[in-house]
């Protein structure tokens, strides 16, 4: 393997003709490139950091074999999913059964620009065809922050109708979202990493886990079989906590982060009212004979709304940190 050699330099900026700042290249960097007055490099630019790259550099792909003799399905899953967050160009994967091929597959359709190109029988090569230059971090959060709201906007609906269609769309959207989660965390792990990773993973991660909880209530709506508008008014609640973080993160706005944080321990000393709901609730299941799994389902909505509120809390408690 080649030596890495990193250098740390000052370098003065220089004012051009009253208008443009210049700075120098070392001359070192510039030989070992092959450049010369007149060729190109390409500029990563952040707010207070420039990464410069050779036009024609490239970075080594990275390649995997996997051998999967003795990895059940879903572990077979998680490996694939973990190399592709690492950053891994191509898992080349030897199989030995059914269950593997239908493992490589279903990770193939979990991960945005991950393709089956070669089945060579015994062996499955996985490519991943994600260019990070291509995507923007914040585009991606903002984007599944927004999946979210409308998840618990769709909800509130499925609250009053007990709509098959609208459980169906909560949980493909669900789905949708651990893609983005997927590809958001390879991204961090990639060269071009932003400030505030840990933050970034926070927020990513809190996100994900509401829409895990939206498909939660979802399912324990459908298993209790009637509708529960009582309960409207707690995810619109929620709903609007939400709206108020992701309009926190947009702004990086320390102050609406704030307001959050306060929303939501308000929504904690509800808890006298939310308890008088749920006993109503219960006291009709059980004159209906129907409690002991009605209740429990019960409970997990109204555990779920709690938890929401709880993690829109934690991007709050993250976006107060990013605006430092």
């Amino acid at each position: 393997m080649d030596k890495v050699i990193v250098m740390i330099e000052n370098r003065k900026i220089y004012l051009s003709g009253g208008k443009s700042y210049i700075i120098t290249l070392p001359k070192r960097w510039v030989e070992n490139n092959g450049l010369k007055a007149g060729d190109y490099i390409k500029m990563d630019i952040s707010d207070n950091v420039i990464v410069l790259k050779a036009k024609d550099s490239e970075k080594a792909k990275k390649v995997v074999t996997l051998d999967s003799k003795d990895i059940c399905h879903d572990c077979l899953i998680r490996r694939i999913v973990a190399y592709y967050i690492a950053g891994y160009d191509s898992v080349r994967v030897k199989v030995y059964s059914g269950e593997h091929r239908r493992a490589i597959s279903l990770a193939s359709d979990m991960l945005i620009g991950a393709e089956i190109i070669e089945d060579l029988g015994k062996e499955i090569v996985l490519e991943i065809f994600t260019d990070p230059n291509r995507f923007n971090i914040d585009y991606i959060v903002e984007r599944i922050g927004k999946m979210c709201i409308t998840m618990l906007s769709d909800f509130k609906q499925h609250l009053k109708s007990l709509d098959g269609y609208i459980h169906s769309s909560i949980v493909m959207r669900e789905s949708e979202i651990d893609r983005l989660h997927f590809l958001a965390l390879r991204l961090l792990k990639s060269e071009i990493r932003p400030e505030n990773l840990l933050e970034y993973r926070i927020i990513i991660r809190a996100l994900e886990r509401i829409s895990d909880h939206c498909v939660k209530m979802s399912d324990s709506l459908m298993s209790i079989k009637m509708q529960l508008p009582k309960l409207i008014e707690f995810v619109e609640i929620c709903e609007n906590i939400l709206k108020m973080t992701m309009k926190s993160y947009h702004k990086r706005s320390s102050d609406l982060a704030d307001e959050v944080i306060n929303e939501v321990e308000k929504f904690y000393s509800m808890e006298k009212k939310y308890s008088n709901i749920l006993f109503e609730l219960l006291e009709d299941f059980w004159r209906k004979k129907e409690s002991i799994e009605k209740s429990a389902n019960l409970r997990i909505i109204l555990d779920s709304l709690s938890r929401i509120a709880g993690y829109c809390s934690d991007i709050a408690e993250a976006v107060i940190n990013m605006c430092i």
